[in-house]
């Protein structure tokens, strides 16, 4: 008992020393930029000042006060949780006599405390994901470092954006996701699940995956791998089912309620948004006009080798550097180096997942090893016996590649319809799955190349203290100097 509870405490001491970690880079970054530092953040944060202003009030998407005149449209079509909660920011500060500088630098609390959040529900999911009986107590320090510690990530947390409430509440979703496999659709688990995905609607379209694959893997667990009969999991599945469906409309359901209202049933109000931009965008802005890849009639490898004048890669490297850590307008570039090396170490962990025997596995199987005399010899017999039994977790695995590929199309969609972009940013909401695969393959690499356990334990600590180390090494060395000079 006593040495439970000494575990218990030096988990909560680790924990809460990464989630330190996180809010004194995160604080440090963000009070140290200019405004407009991030893409887009003034117009961003004319949304959250107009709230502010304003006492609450919530703007239309087409209001002149916070309308861009070179786009012709606000970030007001899209969910404003964030920029309510950047108000609400402002709004305490101004109790004590702030203004100007330090209203904007208040806005930005609520991305630092978001992607904070973010790290803390990675600690905690991370306990679950790479349980003590299978892996060492190094691989999820590991995870938490790749998933929560990537520069660009934590630059996220550092402007006015809902980028970073959509990280957060992906953390929140896997941390459930991770607890079901340990616990089971408890009552907790379905109310947090709720919460998670009504903070997912509420942040970024572009996140909606997380929403769309958590009633996927709620269903098919419950019809699938639960034991119980048929009809005590169809009305497990319908009234824990129906708990969190009518929580998460609750708690979400009145921002699309509020835009069908605004923009004539336009729930999303994306209609309405390009309407917006066709009326008031600069000529050449207009999404009649905008030279898209499509009205370019360009192919996919034209997209892919193409390189801006302002680039420093052609498009696909673009992307896959400012998603490892492109800050400021996207005209501060890691060292190329750097980029390479996070490269490789998500290249090679991807391919140690295929070393992951069952990892896909939708049935349980366990292997039976049976020794049998043969002449002079005892000949080993290893027997791959499958359950009839479905494998929750190779569901999980299942929905985690899916949560990979839904934003890559997203993306993909939105390049070529309507704005080539190479913004890693978007992305994002794939971290969490691909930084999991990630660490899964080298967990296996190292298992298999390193006999010796305590060498591998080192060479986890020496790689998760220096991705802590990177995101500090981006703020000191390229961001400080930058913006002092």
């Amino acid at each position: 008992m006593l040495k439970k509870k000494e575990s218990e405490m030096n988990e909560k001491k680790i924990t809460m020393i990464w989630v330190l970690l996180a809010f004194i880079l995160l604080t440090a970054w963000a009070m140290s930029q200019p405004f407009n530092a991030g893409p887009d953040e003034e117009m961003r944060y004319l949304v959250a000042d107009y709230i502010y202003s304003n006492h609450g009030a919530l703007p239309r998407g087409d209001d002149p006060a916070i309308r861009n005149a070179t786009w012709g449209i606000s970030y007001a079509y899209y969910p404003i949780l964030s920029y309510m909660i950047s108000a609400a920011f402002m709004g305490v500060a101004s109790i004590f006599g702030a203004s100007g500088i330090a209203l904007f630098r208040a806005a930005r609390m609520a991305d630092v405390l978001f992607v904070t959040c973010a790290v803390y529900f990675l600690v905690k999911a991370s306990g679950k994901l790479f349980p003590r009986e299978k892996f060492s107590r190094e691989v999820r320090w590991m995870f938490t470092a790749l998933a929560g510690f990537i520069p660009q990530a934590i630059f996220l947390g550092t402007y006015v954006n809902t980028d970073s409430l959509a990280l957060m509440s992906a953390a929140l979703i896997l941390y459930v996701w991770a607890s079901y496999l340990r616990e089971d659709w408890t009552w907790k688990n379905c109310m947090i699940l709720a919460v998670g995905m009504a903070l997912c609607a509420l942040s970024y379209y572009n996140a909606y995956g997380w929403i769309l694959c958590s009633f996927f893997l709620f269903c098919l667990t419950v019809l699938l791998c639960r034991e119980e009969p048929l009809t005590q999991r169809v009305r497990f599945l319908f009234g824990r089912g129906v708990a969190i469906a009518g929580v998460t409309v609750a708690l979400c359901g009145w921002w699309f309620v509020r835009n069908g209202i605004l923009y004539d049933g336009d729930f999303l109000g994306r209609k309405a948004c390009t309407a917006c931009a066709e009326k008031y965008a600069h000529k050449d802005y207009r999404p009649s006009c905008y030279p898209t890849p499509e009205k370019l009639n360009w192919n996919w490898l034209d997209i892919i080798f193409y390189q801006d004048p302002g680039w420093y890669h052609n498009w696909a490297l673009t992307v896959c550097v400012s998603f490892i850590g492109t800050f400021g307008l996207m005209g501060i570039y890691m060292p190329y180096m750097v980029s390479k090396m996070y490269i490789a170490l998500f290249a090679v962990g991807v391919a140690g997942i295929f070393l992951v025997r069952g990892t896909f596995s939708l049935k349980k199987s366990r292997f039976i090893v049976q020794k049998k005399n043969v002449a002079d010899d005892i000949w080993k017999i290893k027997t791959k016996v499958i359950s009839k039994k479905w494998n929750a977790e190779g569901i999980f695995h299942i929905l985690m590649v899916l949560l990979i590929i839904i934003p890559v199309i997203l993306f993909m969609y939105y390049v070529y319809y309507n704005d080539n972009q190479a913004q890693g940013r978007y992305l994002m909401p794939a971290l969490y799955p691909l930084m999991y695969f990630v660490t899964l393959g080298w967990n296996r690499i190292l298992t298999k190349v390193v006999k010796n356990e305590k060498v591998r334990s080192w060479i986890y600590r020496v790689v998760t203290v220096l991705l802590v180390i990177s995101p500090y090494a981006c703020w000191a060395f390229l961001i400080v100097p930058y913006y002092a000079g």
